[in-house]
């Protein structure tokens, strides 16, 4: 999909000036019918970084107020581009390092990370590439990249039922599997699988 460069401007802007949503408020005290899927997710995500997680330098990218970051080794590295998570992640991940930054643009050396855990951010950039490419720069080589986006599932099309559910997204996206397999081509994948109901798809990959 071909979106103008305003638009572009437009979605990021959403995420840097106007988003409030707190996934670790709505998946602790289940608000609505998205913090089961919240909840799941973060299971099935730590357990794949328990099983698949190498080295001892751990980046959450996208990492929201710190729902998967707070999980992550001790001394692990999380970036946002939205202000407002940067001081709730700090508070629901005490022992990680916050950063604020664009993921498109990080600002960490080549190849400074072991493991990345990038969950339910791919979707909502019009263009992903930029991200899949930079995640791919500050990942060493034989690391490894986990993460979630949600897949072309109609279950999704309730998604409003849900009183937690974000309202004014500019762009979300749920994608196929041969969409990702193109997306994370220079990568090697190591488990790219369906689960929380044919929601999500779960990947693991790895830089070779």
């Amino acid at each position: 999909m071909k979106l103008s460069k305003k638009f572009i401007e437009i979605n990021k802007d959403y995420y840097k000036h106007i988003e409030e949503y707190d996934w670790v408020e709505v998946t602790d005290h289940y608000r609505g019918l998205e913090s089961f899927f919240h909840k799941l997710r973060e299971f099935l995500v730590v357990r794949k970084v328990k099983k698949y997680g190498a080295g001892d330098k751990y980046l959450d990218a996208g990492c929201g107020t710190g729902l998967i970051l707070r999980h992550l080794p001790k001394g692990a590295v999380g970036i946002d581009i939205n202000p407002r998570n940067i001081s709730k992640a700090k508070k629901h991940a005490p022992n990680a390092k916050i950063v604020e930054g664009d993921i498109e643009k990080m600002p960490f050396k080549d190849k400074s990370f072991s493991t990345i855990v990038c969950t339910e951010v791919i979707e909502h950039q019009p263009n992903p590439a930029p991200t899949v490419n930079e995640l791919y720069r500050v990942l060493e080589k034989g690391g490894v990249l986990i993460g979630s986006v949600p897949s072309a599932s109609p279950i999704w099309f309730l998604r409003f039922l849900s009183s937690t559910c974000p309202r004014g997204e500019p762009f979300h996206k749920n994608f196929k599997k041969d969409e990702l397999a193109k997306l994370f081509k220079d990568f090697e994948i190591i488990s790219l699988k369906r689960s929380v109901m044919g929601m999500s798809y779960f990947f693991v990959l790895k830089k070779v």
